[in-house]
């Protein structure tokens, strides 16, 4: 039987091996392997609880956005409203536009025979080139110039008067409407919307009648300087008479002078 065993034994091949167990590689492996899992599985927790947060946050961010929209819906955007509404509602060219002309263009417009023939639309007469014989003589018209100056002032200042005039009841009836719908607004976005463009248009009413201002101190502008400047003709004619009358005194004086009366040229009475 021995001998049996010995030639099993001779006779297995020599690639093969004996098993080896080591229980603690094998316990140290296991824990390893089981400590990735857990850490794994913490992860795996901690990114769950994180996403969870974000999306709390995602929804309470898109709450509060709900509710900003619905007070736009409800009570409108003031601020957007009130940058409109000088643009929009009033016209843009209306802030800036101008009535009637320049003090240099006026001047430049003015014409002596034309001053010479203004009536005022009938109030005066025309002057003519007669004397109080019926006779024509040629007249001077330098010195009109002065006078064509100041009527075409009075007429820009007619003409401002007459383009304002619309504008101006127009701007009056919108900010009649716009206080009637201050005292009924019902939110205080709309408040202030009203605010706004009654801002503007007061802006507007006083800008119209700064114009209408600035027509009438140039007609009064002008009429002073006329004024002044015939001032000043009067002063030059007095003074130019005073010298005519020393310069004749003095003529006379040397006439005089020169004059020598003799016994022979000159006989008693």
């Amino acid at each position: 039987m021995k001998q049996v065993l010995l030639f099993l034994l001779l006779a297995a091949p020599l690639s093969a091996q004996w098993i080896v167990n080591d229980p603690i590689n094998t316990t140290v492996n296991t824990a390893i392997h089981a400590d990735q899992a857990a850490n794994q599985v913490e992860i795996l927790r901690q990114w769950a609880a994180d996403l969870e947060k974000l999306n709390q946050q995602l929804e309470q961010m898109r709450a509060q956005l709900d509710i900003q929209q619905r007070i736009r819906q409800i009570m409108g955007d003031p601020a957007a409203a009130g940058d409109q509404v000088g643009v929009d509602g009033l016209g843009a060219t209306d802030l800036t536009r101008t009535f009637g002309e320049t003090a240099d263009a006026l001047r430049d417009l003015a014409r002596a025979v034309v001053s010479l023939k203004y009536t005022a639309h009938g109030i005066y007469e025309e002057l003519d080139d007669l004397t109080v014989l019926g006779r024509p003589f040629t007249r001077q018209t330098a010195p009109y110039q002065r006078y064509g100056v100041v009527e075409k002032h009075a007429d820009n200042l007619a003409n401002v008067f007459e383009q304002t005039a619309p504008r101006l009841a127009d701007l009056q009836r919108d900010l009649a409407d716009t206080l009637r719908q201050l005292k009924s607004a019902p939110t205080q976005a709309e408040v202030d919307k009203q605010h706004a463009k009654i801002s503007v248009l007061v802006g507007q009413i006083a800008a119209v009648e700064a114009q209408r201002r600035d027509a009438a101190l140039q007609l009064q502008a002008q009429q002073v300087l006329n004024e002044n400047q015939a001032a000043k003709e009067r002063q030059d004619f007095l003074e130019k008479q005073i010298a005519e009358e020393d310069q004749t005194f003095a003529a006379v004086g040397a006439w005089q002078d020169s004059i020598k009366l003799t016994p022979t040229t000159y006989a008693q009475p």
